[in-house]
């Protein structure tokens, strides 16, 4: 168990929308002290989690797992036990879509950030787990992400659906509540997962069942747009700068999805919310009073 010594201190970093939807389920812990910080001495603490966000600079992931790595150092010449990181990586494998030909710097920041661990982290008194999620579910049905667009929902009462690479690439996804819940059983000690890798899934679904799923959920005529790699390529080629362009061409490739039998979370047999439950708290109602 984490929780043996009189207090655990625990450091947040990032109160945004994953920070914010941990804090609840970290204040169910026992004898825990939880700071939502940007600064202070890392060193006195004894689990940081990051959640700062796609916004970072990749160059302030790298500079955060280092400065981890000489807080372990610290706290051992001490004689203050273990640290424990969390290092933002609430996302894809990065292991997989690397920095994806030097299209995504942040992503391939992201994997060197888990060879750094790998490498230094048992020298350094550090303790690390990597959970990845997927994308946050809420993201799917983002306006300004196009995957679900329903610009034409109240006038044509049609929504339209597109798929990435094809209509049988997959994409898991997980709800930020159920991160948050399952970040507490593992600092609960429910699952090993000290300097490893650990998967999470809410759900994992092909692009053809989403388009499925939206037509069933909210009643209407699902307009079903294929963008392939030739596309996405494309797209890219004439915006090169276009942030959103970038992310649908990686989120084509690999590394965006995993078997939702091989994740903690069903290794533990949480019940998640899965896209259709989600899909029908928003377009459900949406729909129905639209009408």
């Amino acid at each position: 168990m984490v929780f043996d010594q009189v207090q655990t201190k625990i450091l947040l970093l990032g109160a945004g929308e994953l920070g914010t939807a941990f804090l609840p389920h970290l204040q169910t812990l026992p004898d825990t002290h939880i700071t939502v910080d940007l600064a202070g001495t890392f060193a006195e603490y004894d689990i940081l989690i990051s959640a700062i966000g796609f916004g970072a600079d990749p160059s302030t992931v790298l500079k955060l797992a280092n400065e981890v790595l000489a807080a372990g150092k610290i706290k051992k010449e001490n004689s203050k036990g273990n640290f424990w990181f969390f290092p933002w990586q609430w996302g894809v494998d990065y292991d997989t879509t690397g920095s994806n030909n030097g299209l995504m710097l942040l992503f391939g920041a992201q994997r060197d950030v888990r060879n750094l661990l790998r490498e230094k982290a048992k020298e350094s008194n550090v303790t690390w787990t990597v959970v990845s999620t997927g994308i946050f579910m809420s993201f799917l049905f983002e306006p300004f992400w196009g995957i679900v667009d329903r610009s034409r929902e109240a006038s044509d009462e049609q929504i339209t659906v597109r798929c990435l690479r094809d209509w049988y690439h997959k994409v898991t996804v997980t709800h930020v509540n159920d991160i948050g819940r399952v970040l507490s059983r593992i600092l609960f000690g429910d699952v090993e997962a000290g300097n490893r890798v650990v998967y999470v899934a809410g759900d994992t679904v092909s692009y053809g069942d989403l388009a499925d799923i939206v037509e069933r959920v909210s009643g209407m005529n699902v307009d079903r747009e294929m963008w392939d790699m030739g596309r996405l390529e494309e797209e890219l080629r004439k915006n090169p700068d276009d942030g959103i362009k970038k992310y649908r061409l990686v989120f084509a490739g690999g590394g965006v999805w995993w078997d939702k039998e091989k994740t903690v979370n069903r290794q533990l047999e949480m019940s998640m919310t899965d896209v259709e439950s989600y899909a029908k708290s928003i377009l459900g109602r949406s729909c129905r009073d639209s009408r």
